[in-house]
């Protein structure tokens, strides 16, 4: 008998962690960000904390060896280069299993029996926008990586609607997806150094440049009956999208200012920035209690409405991700940017 790859039974693998008992799954999902002790939490969540840590174990080295192969024949090694994040996959495992389970319970089978192609997708995907992303922020960005991430990109979109299915619909999904993400990264580069591209009442814009992460969530909702609701669901991937991008951005406040960023966190204080040496600009918005807190409040804000859209189209289980996302903000803030 041949052996299974790691990607071929991800999914089988999950689901059978996640019906073993539910309530300890999410359990262990969310309790990182309930106990300041994560000895104790390990220990706590033992059982279902090694068998995903196992689940895991596979992953990274299929999709390096999927990105050497693409990549042979153009003359390259991909995985090589400094602009492959391969943590950008590694991070995007949670929303892997998540997935996983969304479809289990949304009896979306023949999707989950084709699970492997949608991680393959992703890589691709990943690597692809990753790649493209870290040239068109560097000061002297490579035409043939910059190509590169194109091909990477254009095999994501065939796989993924090969697994998903090549339908007006799904098309019109991941050209919006594009265009989202495309928008905001013109946006951001031409105002580089000058301002940031977002405006204090509109912070669900910064969900914008993390799109294509939820694509596989949208690509469903058509076989779901659910086709007529997708302008409420991009609502709520950009509002609770957006809250991982505050933290990001609190946690990048550095290294942005060093290429010329300006991010959301930075809105109102752009003078500070330029006028000020770059570690004191991040020392002293790091130190600003009520800017830490009004970014806090919009954030929570967010959450809110992503949780009322979520009540109304009767999506218990997103709601699980939109809960696990306001406990990592909540744990964030009071940890890191130590607010009371």
């Amino acid at each position: 008998m041949a052996n299974i790859s790691a990607f071929e039974s991800f999914a089988p693998a999950i689901i059978k962690v996640y019906r073993r008992d539910k309530e300890a799954f999410w359990a262990a999902a969310m309790a990182p960000f309930l106990n300041d002790n994560p000895i104790a939490t390990l220990a706590q969540h033992h059982r279902v904390g090694i068998d995903l840590f196992a689940i895991f174990q596979g992953l990274d080295g299929e999709a390096r060896q999927i990105l050497k192969d693409f990549s042979a024949p153009l003359g390259l090694d991909v995985t090589q280069w400094k602009s492959n994040r391969p943590q950008y996959f590694k991070d995007a495992y949670p929303i892997f299993a998540f997935l996983a389970v969304w479809m289990d319970e949304t009896s979306l089978d023949d999707y989950l029996q084709n699970f492997s192609t949608i991680l393959r997708s992703a890589v691709f995907g990943v690597a692809g926008y990753g790649i493209l992303d870290e040239n068109v922020d560097s000061s002297s960005p490579s035409p043939v990586e910059i190509l590169t991430s194109q091909a990477l990109i254009c095999e994501y979109e065939n796989l993924v609607l090969k697994a998903f299915g090549l339908t007006p619909t799904n098309m019109d999904i991941l050209q919006q997806m594009r265009s989202i993400f495309l928008a905001a990264e013109i946006k951001e580069k031409l105002l580089r150094g000058k301002a940031s591209p977002y405006s204090l009442d509109h912070p669900e814009d910064c969900g914008a440049k993390g799109a294509h992460v939820v694509t596989p969530f949208m690509l469903s909702l058509e076989r779901l009956g659910k086709a007529h609701l997708i302008e409420d669901y991009w609502r709520v991937f950009l509002l609770f999208g957006a809250v991982i991008q505050v933290i990001d951005d609190w946690t990048d406040l550095d290294k942005d200012l060093v290429v010329g960023h300006y991010s959301y966190v930075t809105l109102g204080y752009e003078d500070l920035v330029k006028s000020k040496k770059k570690d004191e600009a991040v020392k002293l918005l790091r130190s600003n209690k009520e800017h830490i807190h009004t970014t806090y409040l919009r954030s929570k804000e967010m959450i809110r409405e992503s949780r009322d859209i979520l009540a109304r189209l009767d999506d218990p289980f997103l709601a699980r991700l939109v809960d696990v996302t306001d406990l990592r903000l909540e744990a964030y803030f009071r940890k890191d940017l130590k607010m009371a």
